[in-house]
């Protein structure tokens, strides 16, 4: 019921738009079929393009009640071949269809257009050739560069814009009216038609270099959509304007109405890419600063760390240390002595796992010693994973043996190191996979088939968040998929990947 009322309101609007638009096509031309070529089959082919298959016929429907309307007002006119050319067009809509609906990127959807403008001014030249009208290709072009870029402007806006719901929060919120705009669209579009109309025809031709104040104008200021908007207002004022004009071209027309939608186009996407790049680069920059202020806080952290440890382990070993050699100086029991220097020799024990454990945690001796693999198996001996019955499946992949630096090698170490604490630590796993692949870039995947946990928890755990942060220091991307366990389920644990670039 919902199709059925939508595709009834959108066949009144097509109608509508589809008979004004050849009223004004057919003011222009002054001839009923040829007008058919200039604004009513370009709004055809942008409502094909933006509407969902299930509204084709709607679309294709009210054309033909149109077309039929025109049969009846002029029966000396043959619109047989109209109806035929409305039908040819189904292949051609399909397939620019098909391809325009899944693209993404704006000038790969303008270029689409761009080639349904061509491909439908090429069928209408091909079928219509015997009518003695020389301007069918031209007359296609012009119209499809008038109304398609318009149609993808408003699908833009009401499609791809993010709207906010109005909610009982919003009734205390002051609207926001910005009659700025509107004021100088106004007042482009009025001083456009005076120029065109009111400028003596000794300046003639310098008109048309009015044009482009518009253009450039709301370019500058909106990007793609400014200049489309811009273009439309040209075309407004030349058509307007051109019952003034003395002994008026419909050729010369058209071809302004052309180059100056091109140009537009052009111009607008130039800017906004241009636009999009300090985007890009501002957004970059901000996210450098907060990863270096991420690693000035973690080194603040480690340096914290150690200055404790030295503290409150090697300090109080040390202090120990003194103590009992103080009392062995005063005591003459050999018994007593005996007890104090096994208590010396466990703390100096003691000071020496301290700080081989801060060293190691500052840099990792064996990456000096051994290659990334080596160091790496080392790793998971140091786990002890075979005694507590856990199943470890290690491959390292590097077919081209490419030579990682330091940076990337410590990162790497880091990044296995943290995922096997926490397998240890949580993860209840009876199997570890760790995969390094070396190819164009780095690919680490770390799978286990423990318990897993919520994914909410992970802004919760300080050791992924450093390992996220690790990697985009390096520019790589960071993943993590897990599946927390719930009864027999059989699908559980985590999944680690990670991607670095080769620096």
């Amino acid at each position: 019921m919902k199709l059925l009322i939508t595709s009834l309101f959108g066949w009144f609007i097509a109608f509508c738009s589809y008979f004004c638009f050849w009223v004004i096509s057919d003011h222009l031309l002054a001839d009923p079929i040829v007008a058919l070529f200039f604004l009513p089959f370009s709004l055809r082919l942008a409502l094909i393009l933006h509407a969902g298959k299930g509204y084709w016929y709607a679309i294709y429907a009210a054309e033909w009640c149109v077309l039929t309307l025109l049969a009846l007002s002029y029966p000396e006119l043959n619109f047989v071949f109209i109806y035929l050319l409305s039908l040819l067009s189904l292949p051609l809509s399909h397939i620019l269809h098909a391809r325009y609906r899944t693209e993404t990127k704006q000038w790969k959807k303008l270029i689409l257009l761009g080639y349904g403008i061509l491909a439908t001014a090429t069928l209408n030249t091909l079928l219509f050739y015997f009518i003695e009208h020389k301007l069918v290709f031209l007359i296609s072009i012009s119209g499809g560069l008038l109304i398609l870029p318009v149609c993808y402007l408003l699908a833009d806006f009401l499609f791809n814009r993010k709207w906010v719901p109005v909610s009982a929060g919003s009734i205390h919120t002051p609207l926001n009216l910005r009659a700025n705009p509107i004021l100088i669209y106004a007042l482009l579009l009025i001083g456009n038609i005076y120029i065109q109309t009111q400028l003596p025809n000794e300046f003639r031709r310098f008109s048309l270099f009015c044009l482009a104040i518009p253009i450039i104008l709301l370019a500058f200021r909106y990007g793609w959509q400014g200049a489309l908007l811009g273009t439309l207002l040209n075309a407004v004022a030349l058509i307007a304007a051109m019952q003034s004009i003395s002994s008026p071209e419909i050729n010369d027309l058209l071809l302004v109405i052309s180059a100056q939608t091109i140009t537009g186009v052009f111009l607008g996407s130039a800017i906004q890419y241009q636009r999009d790049l300090n985007h890009t680069l501002s957004r970059e920059l901000k996210r450098n600063k907060l990863l270096t202020r991420q690693l000035i806080s973690t080194e603040e952290s480690v340096r914290k760390d150690i200055s404790r440890e030295l503290h409150d382990e090697i300090g109080q070993n040390i202090t120990a240390i003194r103590t009992q050699a103080a009392l062995i100086k005063y005591t003459d029991s050999v018994q007593k002595n005996q007890k104090y220097a096994d208590t010396i020799e466990k703390l100096s024990l003691n000071i020496y796992d301290t700080t081989k454990d801060l060293l190691n945690r500052i840099r990792p001796r064996v990456l000096d010693d051994l290659n990334l693999q080596q160091a790496i198996q080392n790793l998971l001996l140091e786990f002890n994973f075979a005694e507590h019955n856990v199943r470890v499946e290690f491959k390292l992949d590097n077919p081209a043996q490419i030579k990682l630096d330091n940076l990337l090698e410590m990162t790497l170490y880091r990044l296995c190191q943290e995922s096997l604490n926490n397998i240890a630590k949580y993860a209840q796993a009876k199997h570890i996979l760790l995969s390094v692949t070396i190819l164009e870039d780095v690919e680490v995947i770390i799978r286990d088939d423990g318990i897993g946990f919520e994914s909410e928890h992970l802004a919760q755990g300080r050791g992924l968040a450093g390992m996220k942060e690790r990697v985009a220091v390096l520019g790589g991307q960071f993943t993590l998929e897990s599946i927390p366990l719930e009864g027999e389920k059989e699908r559980h644990g985590t999944t680690i990947r990670i991607r670095l670039p080769i620096l």
